[in-house]
């Protein structure tokens, strides 16, 4: 039924509109009165079917300080798990939420509440009221969070709870994962990059008469080998294996990279380098990836065009300093774009891992970043306003640069020219499941003299070495990729061609051939080891030096 206003009289309305008043005025003195409770009060909707749980409704003001968060703006809009500190942590929110209602509208839990200041979260009591009307309905949920007292959160570190054990292992586990998913990744873009490594190093080489278009080709073949280099590092860096640290050429990383990242933008980069700067003691590939990822993220955030700066200069952190890094010598490179800035709740997500603003994005970058420096010693830090701008800071122990300086042990070496071509004589079967990879191995290899013999997975590659040395025409070298689709596998095929030919020379092509698996492959009979993506003179070389042992 429908009552229209011209049905009402003058003072019913009247009433109306005073009793709407009364409760606007009761609304607001609730507001008030739950503001000034010390304890964390937030309201969240019934439904928490989907994956980041049920929406806050309303938080009081201790509720929004606890989360670092402006008590005028309050935690309104956003999911229950996105206060939560950890994966773990947002399981139990959720847990406890089905637990209550289970429990007859009560339950309670102890979890870590995301800071989005800046500050690190703590850990808090959440009592969770399941709030049901006269017909048993769910109508929402309220919490209250109160932090854990000091002693509590120290005997929680003396006696570990099993909250905090099954935190551990749920990173572990989630450590092991990213690992397992690196080593799949680092294989197929490795395989993917391979026909291009290997026909952009042969143009380089064969432009040398061409100044301009030479110098065009060397660029870009300097960033795809510091794509190469990477992608080498991203198993380890998963498994947080140590790297190669040791004090290297700032200066030269920060040209170089600054130079590349930079290229065919419609972004300025200004460089401006402090006297006297120290070398970090860092990975150097390590340092030009993450430096390249963040003037890439301020290139994107500025899409109209403008400039940028790339700072570095020494600093010293006093004992008690910083709560982070310990004291003594740093060099601290600073990245600051004009783009759009980023919110202050979205500031502290940066880094987790399922967190991007990007419409494609997945929010693994500035995660692989935050790792990389970790793994270091050092931190990568960032402030950020809306449409003014945002700076990233990345601190690096750091020790005096020597007085003669030596070239940087990064980037390559970082030579951007290709390794030489080799001729020679000889026959080579190649073993690889991609065809574009092989199609452009055989080109070269027969360009600098050789014989080709092509195969695309291990049982054929069995039958032909057979076939061939029963024929008197055996390969001098194979080139065996280790992961083959459907059937054999690049081990199992070696392993049958080995005890056929006990003197077969084979040579390990993978896209994930990290050192574990070099040192594997050569104790069971291969001769050497070629990492994919490969460039034309390292495949014609190391087939140069197999058959040269051969003959000799």
């Amino acid at each position: 039924m429908t009552i229209s206003t011209d049905t009402l009289r003058p003072g019913t309305l009247a009433d109306l509109e005073s009793s709407l008043e009364q409760l606007k005025t009761a609304n607001y003195f609730l507001r008030v009165a739950l503001d000034q409770v010390t304890e964390g009060v937030l309201m969240v909707e019934a439904d928490d079917s989907g994956l980041m749980g049920p929406k806050v409704l309303f938080s009081n003001a201790a509720a929004a300080s606890l989360a670092g968060v402006d008590p005028d703006k309050g935690l309104r809009g956003m999911n229950l798990t996105d206060l939560a500190a950890g994966d773990l942590d947002a399981s139990t929110l959720l847990r406890s939420l089905k637990l209550a209602v289970e429990n007859g509208g009560h339950h309670e839990c102890e979890c870590r509440i995301q800071n989005f200041c800046g500050h690190g979260s703590r850990r808090c009591l959440w009592r969770v009221q399941a709030v049901f009307n006269s017909m048993r309905k769910l109508l929402n949920y309220t919490l209250f969070v109160s932090p854990v007292p000091v002693a509590s959160a120290a005997l929680t570190k003396t006696v570990p709870r099993a909250a905090d054990d099954l935190n551990a292992q749920s990173e572990q586990l989630k450590q092991d994962n990213l690992a397992a998913l690196a080593q799949g990744i680092t294989h197929d873009v490795n395989n993917l990059l391979g026909p291009v490594t290997m026909r952009l190093s042969d143009l380089v080489q064969r432009t040398t008469d061409q100044p301009v278009l030479h110098e065009e080709l060397q660029l870009i073949f300097g960033g795809l080998k510091r794509a190469r280099q990477f992608t080498s590092q991203i198993v380890s860096a998963c498994k947080a294996r140590p790297h190669d640290k040791q004090p290297v050429d700032l200066r030269t990383i920060i040209d170089d990279t600054v130079k590349f990242a930079s290229a065919g933008s419609n972004v300025q980069v200004h460089v401006r380098l402090g006297d006297d700067l120290r070398w970090p003691v860092a990975d150097a590939v390590t340092v030009s990836q993450v430096l390249q990822n963040l003037i890439l993220n301020g290139i994107q955030s500025m899409p109209w065009g403008g400039s940028m700066q790339v700072e570095a200069q020494n600093m010293n952190i006093a004992p008690d300093q910083d709560a982070v890094l310990k004291p003594g010598a740093y060099v601290k490179i600073s990245v600051r774009d004009r783009g759009c800035g980023i919110s202050p709740e979205n500031l502290q997500r940066l880094f987790r891992e399922t967190f991007t603003t990007k419409p494609d994005g997945n929010g693994i970058g500035l995660t692989t970043c935050k790792r990389f420096i970790k793994s270091n010693d050092g931190d990568i830090r960032v402030t950020s306003r809306l449409d003014v701008g945002t700076e990233f800071s990345i601190l690096l122990p750091a020790v005096a640069a020597p007085a003669k300086a030596r070239n940087a042990p990064s980037i390559a070496g970082v030579s951007s020219a290709p390794v030489p071509l080799k001729h020679g004589q000889g026959l080579v079967l190649i073993v690889d499941d991609e065809d574009d990879l092989r199609k452009v191995a055989r080109l070269i290899l027969k360009r600098c003299g050789y014989e080709v013999v092509e195969c695309d997975n291990g049982r054929d590659a069995v039958k032909t070495y057979q076939s061939m040395a029963r024929a008197g025409n055996t390969p001098d070298v194979v080139l065996m990729d280790l992961t083959l689709r459907g059937g054999m596998n690049g081990g199992e095929t070696a392993e049958q061609i080995l005890r056929f030919d006990p003197e077969a020379r084979l040579v390990v092509t993978s896209g994930s051939a990290n050192h574990e698996v070099q040192m594997t492959y050569l104790e069971k009979g291969f001769v050497g080891v070629l990492p994919k993506p490969y460039e034309a003179g390292e495949l014609t070389q190391i087939v140069h030096r197999v058959i040269a042992m051969v003959r000799s």
